[in-house]
């Protein structure tokens, strides 16, 4: 395994392990919780290092696909984070499917490195073109669309779940 990295680059894996293990846990623990909403801002700031030292690293010594990677991660965790801060929509599809997207260019990142650091993978792919790191990233995409359409489907179901089993509520008036 080749782990020479620059400060910069320690701080960047230390970041994005710990982004991944955060983000694992607000995606699998209950949600709307202060231990949810505490794990959340950690998730945020986490992943906030981890784009920004992924914006100073420079292997090729260019401004390339992965810097660009990070600027789209900063965005949706931003709106994300937004979402959830002003609860906008109502239904928290936006912040949840931002989540999702965002790990998964956390995860797509991780790829590319366990590609380029573990010399097993590094053999079998030598470059980041081969069929066997598209492959894997295809199946990383496929499963994260896959969850960002499970979860929606079950948080949009929700409200009309409680609905079903607490029927004795007054109906909301559109007048209030």
């Amino acid at each position: 395994m080749n782990l020479d990295l620059f400060p910069l680059g320690w701080v960047h894996l230390v970041a994005s392990l710990a982004a991944l293990a955060v983000g694992m846990l607000v995606l699998l623990r209950p949600k709307g919780t202060p231990v949810h909403k505490r794990r959340g801002r950690v998730y945020a700031l986490a992943l906030l290092v981890t784009s920004g030292t992924a914006l100073g690293i420079y292997r090729r010594g260019i401004f390339f696909f992965p810097h660009w990677l990070a600027i789209a991660a900063l965005v949706v965790t931003t709106a994300g984070v937004l979402a959830a801060h002003f609860k906008k929509p109502q239904k928290a599809w936006l912040h949840l499917t931002c989540l999702l997207t965002s790990l998964y260019i956390l995860v797509g990142g991780g790829v590319n490195e366990i590609f380029l650091r573990v010399d097993f993978l590094h053999r079998l792919a030598p470059t980041l073109n081969s069929p066997a790191v598209g492959l894997t990233h295809l199946a990383v995409q496929i499963l994260f669309l896959a969850l960002i359409g499970y979860f929606n489907a079950v948080m949009l179901r929700e409200p009309r779940m409680k609905r079903l089993v607490q029927p004795n509520e007054p109906a909301e008036s559109f007048g209030e």
